[in-house]
């Protein structure tokens, strides 16, 4: 994709975001959510690299919607909207089954339920706690090192919860908070 579609592909989705965000509100927010809102107060908008993780994430799901297990090559296409430079999208089953991981395929097929970061966050089980959750989705915020490198960053992360028949998968991608 050329660099001006990318430009206009992630306007586009942070206008549409932004418009959503602002107009539609969940019926069944927590009281936990509820009591963190105070009175009149806005929820702070999305950051464009939330917006493009959610859309790029939102994209995925649609794309095994369509093409079942048959997208999963896709997602490893080095250079792709899939995977490119630290960005990648991440697909599990809600077993802890790794399914696709781009950056080392090599490390598909093991059960990621015990994962654990820097700080012994179990990131793990928080990313199927997610995808199975009544929600299905949510962010995770964790300490993690970009491919190739040793010290850890923050890492912010979403997941949501996808379906192929009856299998159940999550999918994920995320970003590294720079200071």
């Amino acid at each position: 994709m050329s660099d001006l579609k990318t430009i206009i592909y992630i306007v586009f989705t942070s206008l549409l975001l932004l418009s959503v965000t602002g107009c539609v509100q969940p019926d069944d927010a927590s009281i936990s959510e509820q009591e963190d809102q105070t009175v009149g107060e806005e929820q702070p908008a999305l950051s464009a690299e939330e917006q493009y993780t959610m859309s790029q994430v939102n994209a995925a799901i649609e794309l095994i919607e369509e093409k079942g297990e048959l997208a999963f090559p896709e997602f490893r296409e080095a250079d792709s909207e899939w995977f490119h430079d630290d960005f990648y999208i991440f697909i599990w089953k809600t077993d802890g089954l790794r399914v696709v991981y781009p950056p080392d395929p090599s490390g598909e097929g093991q059960y990621m339920n015990e994962l654990v970061d820097f700080n012994d966050k179990p990131i793990g089980q928080i990313y199927i706690d997610i995808a199975l959750s009544e929600e299905g989705e949510g962010w995770v915020d964790y300490s993690w090192p970009k491919p190739g490198e040793e010290d850890p960053l923050m890492k912010h992360t979403f997941i949501k919860r996808a379906s192929i028949g009856n299998e159940t998968y999550l999918l994920g991608s995320g970003y590294y908070v720079e200071e």
